[in-house]
């Protein structure tokens, strides 16, 4: 079929002021003339530019690109469709995969480059594919409930629209309409040659207030990332770029509480760690602000080991010692403000300080004189000493 036919076959789009014109022809002979309509649409498609690849479309290893291939007679949104998206072998040339091209594609590579993430997007609906590179099976995206992208929603292209947290957990972010956004976190496999993909709602939260932790003059947001159980606090300086993380879980082995404190005019974070494990505990609080690549500069540092386990030989519970630690907890929390905790299986996030749940020392740390806080110390080790059935 010759091209001017293949012209006058297809239905041609053209996104004008919001409007949608559709101009078609069927000619009767081969060699017929075009239209005025057709012959002006074929200036425009010629001049039209060939939507290509955009992103990463060189492997990290530089021995796969992702391109797109030949030029289709469609015309949408002001881009000539290419006929194909192609992953090709850099040294050999062998296409390693294929699929059609769109109006718009995007490529993401896992960081050791053993996945490719691509986007691709039409006018009304877009996808995400997931492939692994050893055997290149492909995994479509789909929703926790199995459906697929709902019409009218897209990766986010103006900003991350997708980021690989690890060689096997990619986090995408899709733009719906009425400024709607659904963000979702994917963990890929691949068992016996056949990638497969698990989607799980991430939910992100930006808390109201701004500080200055590297102590540069330039004010920095707290982010906080939520997947299921897990949840990732991050420091992000003014340029977007994130300075410093850290990961909680509501599971006992991921307790982790982080606070906000000033001192002096200048802002650092806490980290405070009341650990227990059958008994045996570990108290540990930092104080600490971060220098311009994000490492943590110690302004204090303190920690108290202690048990319940009266009977054991070993056994450590030491009044005054205990006492000044959780006082001098609770003179740091005081004036901090909790920027996110999993302690005692809780998740909590910007609240005051000590309205923290604490475990097992809860109440103690909201009075407000050492004295009654070492009473609360000595009646818990009563109560202690009552449940193995010591008697003094």
């Amino acid at each position: 079929m010759k091209r001017e036919q293949m012209i006058g076959l297809c239905v041609l789009l053209f996104l004008t002021a919001g409007t949608i014109f559709m101009v078609s022809r069927y000619p009767t002979e081969q060699g017929e003339a075009l239209s005025d309509g057709e012959r002006a649409y074929l200036e425009m498609l010629e001049a039209a530019p060939l939507a290509v690849v955009e992103g990463e479309t060189i492997s990290p290893d530089q021995r796969f690109l992702v391109r797109a291939v030949g030029a289709t007679d469609f015309y949408v949104s002001g881009v000539r469709v290419p006929e194909s998206v192609q992953v090709v072998d850099r040294l050999t040339a062998a296409v390693m995969w294929e699929t059609d091209g769109m109006v718009s594609q995007a490529a993401l590579w896992s960081p050791e480059g053993g996945y490719l993430a691509l986007a691709r997007s039409a006018r009304t609906w877009c996808s995400v594919t997931v492939l692994e590179t050893e055997n290149w099976t492909a995994w479509d995206f789909t929703l926790p409930d199995g459906k697929p992208i709902p019409e009218y929603t897209f990766p986010a292209y103006y900003e991350p629209w997708g980021e690989w947290r690890s060689e096997h957990c990619l986090d995408l972010t899709f733009d719906g309409g009425n400024e709607e956004r659904s963000c979702w976190t994917c963990y890929i496999t691949t068992e016996q040659g056949q990638i497969t993909g698990e989607t799980l709602e991430r939910t992100e939260e930006t808390l109201p207030e701004t500080y200055d932790f590297n102590h540069d003059g330039q004010p920095e947001t707290v982010e906080i990332t939520s997947v299921q159980s897990a949840h990732t606090l991050r420091v992000v300086d003014a340029d977007g770029v994130t300075l410093w993380e850290e990961e909680a879980h509501t599971a006992h082995a991921g307790w982790t509480s982080i606070f906000a404190f000033s001192i002096g005019g200048q802002d650092y974070l806490i980290r405070y760690l009341p650990t227990m494990y059958q008994g045996r505990a570990e108290y540990s609080l930092r104080v600490f602000s971060l220098n311009a690549v994000g490492g943590e500069e110690v302004l204090h540092e303190s920690g108290v080991i202690w048990d319940c386990n009266f009977r054991m030989d070993g056994h450590q519970y030491d009044v005054e010692a205990l006492t000044d630690f959780l006082w001098e907890v609770h003179t740091y929390l005081r004036d901090s403000t909790l920027l996110m905790s999993t302690e005692d299986g809780v998740f909590q996030s910007n609240l005051p300080g000590l309205q923290l749940n604490y475990y097992p020392f809860g109440d103690a740390l909201e009075l407000d004189s050492r004295e009654e806080l070492e009473k609360a110390v000595l009646k818990a080790e009563r109560l202690y000493k009552e449940e193995e059935g010591i008697t003094e």
